[in-house]
C-alpha cells in the first residue's frame, strides 16, 4: 500500500535520515542527474520513492525555495523514460505539500526480474547499473549484473563437463541406488541397459571433446564420491556459536562450539550438516498421552528437523554454480536465538521472496541438477532427496507453524539467499522439561577429511531390522534419522515406497508390535503420530 506523501515527510523529520525506500534531492537547479542512479536501484531491487523539491532530512525537509515543480517533472519524466533501459515502471507526479509549496515525487515500482538489469543507458549495463545499499546508491558488480541476466533464460553451469572426472570419481553406492530407481521407473528406457549405459543415456556420463566419458558438475555433486577434490568450496559448513552474534566467544575464548565442514555428495553434506544440529541444538520433552494410552515423553528438537532439511536440501540445489561462486560454499549457522542457512546467489527466476510458500509457486536455477536429486534415493532410509515439486517452503512453514514457532525470516540479495529459523519463546510448561544438547566442549571439531558415500551402512547391518520388508526397514531408519515423530501421512510419502495407506498403516503396527518404533497418541487419535524406539 502507498504512504502518503505528509506520513512520509513525517516519518523522515522523525529519523532525520533518508532510508533504502526513499530519497529526497533539493533539485533547486533543475533535475539532479543522479535521481537516474537511484531510479536504477529502485528498479532493480524493491521500488522506493523520490522526493524532489525539499532539503535533507537532516535540515527539516523544509521547501526549497524557486524550485520549479513544473520543470523538474517534465525533466524526470524525459529523462527516465529516454535515459534508462529498459524503461523502468515509474509514476510521476506533482504534490502540495504542508500548504501551496509543489514538489516532484518519482514513486518508481520493482521491475520485471526478467528485464533486470535497468541502467543508465550512456554508461552501459556494466558501469551504469545500481542497487540501493541502505541510503546509498551503490553500482552493481559484474558477478551481480551477471546473476540478473541470468532471470532471462535457463542456466546451464550444473551441466558443465567435469573433464578432470570420470565414471571412477561416483560413488557405486549412489550410482546404484540412482540407477535402480530409474530401471523402477521407467523400464521402458532403462530395464535393459547396463548401468554405464544407463548413466550415459540419462546424460550423467557424456562425452566430452577427446571422446572420453565424463561426469556432469550436477552428476559429479549429487553422486560423485569427492566432489570436493575438483571443487573444494562447494560444501556446506556448520558452525555453533556461543551467543547471539558472530564475534562473541566463550569465558576459555572460543568462538565456535562446534564447527564442521560437511562434504562429500549432496547426500552425505545433508547427513553430516543434520548430525551437526542435531547434537548441538536443545530438546523439549513434551508428556502426551498419559490419561489414554499410557505413552510417556515425546522429545522435540528446537526447531523442526523437517523444516531444516528442506532448507537445506534447498539451499544446496537452488545455490549458483557459476564460476565466480564455485569459491562460496552453503553456510549454516547455529546462534543461542536462531538458525541461519545462506547459500550463494539470489533468487532465480520470476520470484520473489512475497511468492514464497505460495501455491504452484516454484523456480529452477539448476533443472539438471534438481533433476537428478528427484530420482535419488538416500540409501541409508531409501527416501528421494528431492521432490522439486514447489513443496519445499510449504513444508518448512507448515513445520514451523506446528511446533509453534514464527514464520522463517527470508532475505534476497543478489549475492546469496538467507533463511532465518528463530527459536522457540524461552520458558516451559509443567508438562515440557528442557534438555541442553550434548556438553560441547567434547564434541567441537573441524573436518578436513574426505566423507566418502561408499560409507553408508548397508541395509543388514542392523540385526534389530531382520526379518523386515525393506519398505519396513526403511520406515525404521527413516524414523530414527528424522529424530522427531510424525504423521502416518509423512511416513507413506517419504519412506512409503509408493504403497498404499492401508499397506502402510499394517507395517506401523507390525512395528509397533516389534518395539521398533513408538506411537505418540491411541489408535483412533487424530493427533497419532510415530517415533523411532
Amino acid at each position: 500500500m502507498e504512504t502518503n506523501t505528509a506520513e512520509l515527510i513525517d516519518n523522515l523529520r522523525r529519523s532525520q535520515a533518508e532510508n533504502g525506500q526513499v530519497e529526497v534531492k533539493a533539485a533547486a537547479g533543475g533535475f539532479p542527474k543522479s535521481v537516474l542512479e537511484t531510479v536504477s536501484a529502485f528498479a532493480n531491487g524493491d521500488g522506493g520513492t523520490i522526493l524532489l523539491g525539499l532539503t535533507d532530512p537532516a535540515e527539516g525537509l523544509q521547501p526549497v525555495e524557486g524550485f520549479n515543480a513544473q520543470a523538474v517533472h517534465d525533466a524526470s519524466v524525459e529523462a527516465i523514460r529516454s535515459k534508462i533501459t529498459p524503461r523502468p515502471p515509474a509514476d510521476i507526479h506533482i504534490e502540495a505539500v504542508e500548504g501551496q509549496h509543489r514538489i516532484v515525487r518519482i514513486d518508481v515500482l520493482p521491475g520485471d526480474p526478467t528485464q533486470k538489469p535497468y541502467y543508465i543507458e550512456a554508461h552501459g549495463m556494466y558501469n551504469g547499473s545500481y542497487q540501493r545499499v541502505g541510503e546509498a546508491d551503490i553500482r552493481l558488480t559484474k558477478y551481480e549484473i551477471d546473476r540478473l541476466l541470468e532471470n532471462r533464460s535457463q542456466p546451464r553451469y550444473d551441466e558443465e563437463l567435469v573433464s578432470e572426472a570420470s565414471f571412477k570419481d561416483l560413488s557405486p553406492t549412489l550410482v546404484s541406488a540412482y540407477v535402480a530407481r530409474l530401471r523402477e521407473e521407467q523400464p521402458r528406457v532403462f530395464a535393459a541397459l547396463s548401468d554405464r549405459e544407463v548413466l550415459l543415456q540419462a546424460r550423467i556420463l557424456r562425452i566430452d571433446s577427446e571422446g572420453r566419458e565424463v561426469p556432469t558438475l550436477g552428476a559429479l555433486l549429487a553422486m560423485g564420491s569427492y566432489p570436493q577434490a575438483f571443487f573444494p568450496q562447494l560444501m556446506m559448513s556448520v558452525v555453533v556459536l556461543p551467543g547471539e552474534e558472530l564475534g562473541e566467544v566463550t569465558e576459555d575464548g572460543r568462538r565456535f562450539l562446534d564447527n564442521h565442514s560437511c562434504t562429500g555428495p549432496i547426500p552425505s553434506m545433508l547427513d553430516e550438516a543434520m548430525g551437526v544440529l542435531v547434537r548441538n541444538m536443545r530438546k523439549t520433552s513434551t508428556m502426551e498421552g498419559l490419561n489414554s494410552s499410557g505413552i510417556g515423553r515425546v522429545e522435540r528438537y528446537e526447531y523442526p528437523l523437517e523444516a531444516i532439511r528442506e532448507l537445506l536440501v534447498n539451499a544446496l540445489m537452488h545455490r549458483d554454480y557459476s564460476p565466480g561462486a564455485r569459491g562460496s560454499q552453503v553456510q549454516v549457522e547455529l546462534y543461542t536465538n536462531r538458525l541461519v542457512v545462506r547459500s550463494p546467489g539470489g533468487i532465480y527466476g520470476a520470484v520473489t521472496i512475497r511468492d514464497f510458500g505460495q501455491p504452484g509457486v516454484s523456480s529452477t536455477r539448476n533443472s539438471y541438477l534438481a533433476s537428478i536429486l528427484t530420482d535419488l534415493p538416500d540409501p541409508g532410509t531409501g527416501r528421494l532427496i528431492a521432490e522439486n515439486r514447489a513443496s519445499g517452503i510449504p513444508t518448512v512453514l507448515r513445520a514451523l507453524k506446528e511446533a509453534g514457532l514464527p514464520a522463517p525470516q527470508f532475505a534476497d540479495r543478489l549475492l546469496y539467499v538467507q533463511v532465518t529459523l528463530m527459536q522457540p519463546p524461552q520458558g516451559a510448561s509443567s508438562t515440557e522439561q528442557k534438555t541442553a544438547p550434548e556438553d560441547k566442549t567434547q564434541q567441537a571439531t573441524h573436518s578436513t577429511g574426505k566423507h566418502s558415500a561408499d560409507a553408508v551402512e548397508p541395509a543388514g547391518a542392523d540385526a534389530s531390522l531382520d526379518g523386515l520388508s525393506e519398505r519396513q526397514a526403511g520406515i525404521v531408519r527413516g524414523l530414527r534419522a528424522q529424530g522427531e515423530a510424525v504423521s502416518t501421512t509423512y511416513i507413506q510419502e517419504h519412506w512409503g515406497r509408493g504403497a498404499s495407506r492401508t499397506s502402510i498403516t499394517n507395517d506401523l503396527r507390525r512395528l509397533v508390535e516389534a518395539k521398533l518404533i513408538v506411537p505418540t497418541a491411541p489408535p483412533r487419535s487424530k493427533n497419532r503420530k510415530y517415533r523411532a524406539a
